[in-house]
């Protein structure tokens, strides 16, 4: 069973990564995101990049990291939050 002080503490983990999600959505719906491919040991890995946050991603073949790059920028929902 979870103590209260547990419990207290798993809420306000959960609300700092929503309020982090949330953050990171803006700063892509407002320009702020980069991109980089980077190598790794079994292909590459993805990441985008704002002030808030990031995702990452990997990917086996560098058509398919670049693939992933223009689908995230193309992206109307980003972490559960649309732009309007």
């Amino acid at each position: 069973m979870e103590s209260t002080a547990q419990r207290t503490s798993r809420i306000a983990s959960e609300d700092r990564g929503a309020h982090s999600a949330y953050a990171h959505a803006q700063d892509f719906f407002n320009g702020l995101a980069t991109y980089s491919i980077e190598p790794s040991n079994n292909g590459f890995l993805i990441y985008e990049r704002t002030p808030h946050g990031q995702l990452c991603t990997s990917a086996k073949t560098m058509e398919d990291a670049k693939a992933k790059i223009k689908f995230w920028k193309n992206d109307e929902l980003k972490n559960g939050y649309r732009k309007s």
